[in-house]
């Protein structure tokens, strides 16, 4: 099988980084002689989300972003585990590590700012600033409701493992796949081949597959939390913050619920920046130029 498409963008270098189980595939953007900013995607979603915005940040800071396991060109998991935000949790670490970082810079979508909102309050000291796109923390759930979604995301793992069959799509088919995903937030046709680009593969027949491992169909349970959990971590996270979000009312959660956590931040960290843009859940793929606005003078001054 081959890719769907190759990119032909100017400045941009494919990167691999060894990992135990295979290799993390990412694309850099920029200087190969300064410490990128750690791009990371959301659920389902792969490193080309962030080709649109990279080149409107890389001429202040280079923008590293990686296919997340299982996504993209990243190998996945052994068989027999299951995705959860712990597993990215731990890439963090192993990417900062590996690079020999003293602090992570990081731009993180969705899921991921949802982890890294999780990193930032277990390891304060280990991030320079955090640029979160839409979410920011994870989304808040009562113990009784958690109990049943986690019973049936074990369920739909196992069942998964055994009668999976990788269906094959038409063109049309797979871009209509693509471009409602997972949250029916249609994107346009442009944002729907850019990650095509990284996450579909034409077979030998001219039909189309999904190559993220099929085990991302099982939804992460473990990222949901109490609120009274999700407040405290509030009070660990120490870094400059600059939180960015759509105005279409998408939360996952009561909204009450995401602006009691944000209130809490600026309580305690005076650095946290709130922005609200006229876009949708992917806002750096939809509008880069209007969140790149905001991200660079951001940059200017805590980079």
């Amino acid at each position: 099988m081959k890719p769907y498409s190759k990119s032909t963008q100017h400045e941009v270098k494919e990167i691999e980084i060894p990992v135990p189980w295979g290799k993390v595939a990412g694309k850099l953007w920029g200087s190969q002689n300064k410490q990128p900013i750690l791009a990371l995607h959301g659920w389902q979603d792969n490193a080309a989300s962030f080709d649109n915005i990279a080149p409107f940040i890389m001429k202040n800071v280079p923008v590293l972003a990686i296919d997340l396991p299982g996504h993209g060109l990243s190998s996945w998991l052994p068989p027999g585990f299951m995705y959860s935000e712990l597993i990215y949790f731990l890439l963090i670490k192993r990417i900062k590590r590996y690079f020999g970082w003293e602090k992570i810079k990081v731009m993180a979508h969705s899921l991921n700012a949802m982890t890294i909102y999780w990193y930032a309050a277990t390891f304060p000291m280990e991030l320079q600033y955090v640029i979160a796109l839409d979410f920011f923390k994870f989304v808040s759930i009562s113990t009784s409701i958690h109990t049943p979604i986690f019973r049936n995301a074990v369920d739909a793992f196992f069942k998964l493992e055994e009668d999976y069959v990788q269906p094959s799509y038409t063109q049309s088919e797979i871009m209509k796949k693509i471009s409602t995903g997972l949250y029916m937030l249609n994107l346009d046709e442009s944002s729907t081949k850019i990650l095509m680009t990284r996450g579909v593969m034409q077979k030998e027949d001219g039909m189309y597959v999904v190559n993220r491992d099929p085990r991302m169909r099982v939804i992460p349970i473990h990222n949901m939390v109490s609120s009274e959990q999700v407040e405290e971590y509030a009070k660990f996270i120490t870094c400059p913050y600059l939180i960015i979000k759509g105005d279409i009312n998408f939360y996952g959660e009561d909204r009450e619920l995401f602006y009691k956590t944000l209130e809490i931040m600026r309580a305690t960290n005076d650095t946290v920046q709130f922005e609200i843009l006229s876009a949708t859940h992917h806002l750096h793929l939809t509008h880069p130029k209007d969140t790149a606005a905001i991200i660079n003078p951001f940059l200017e001054k805590y980079d």
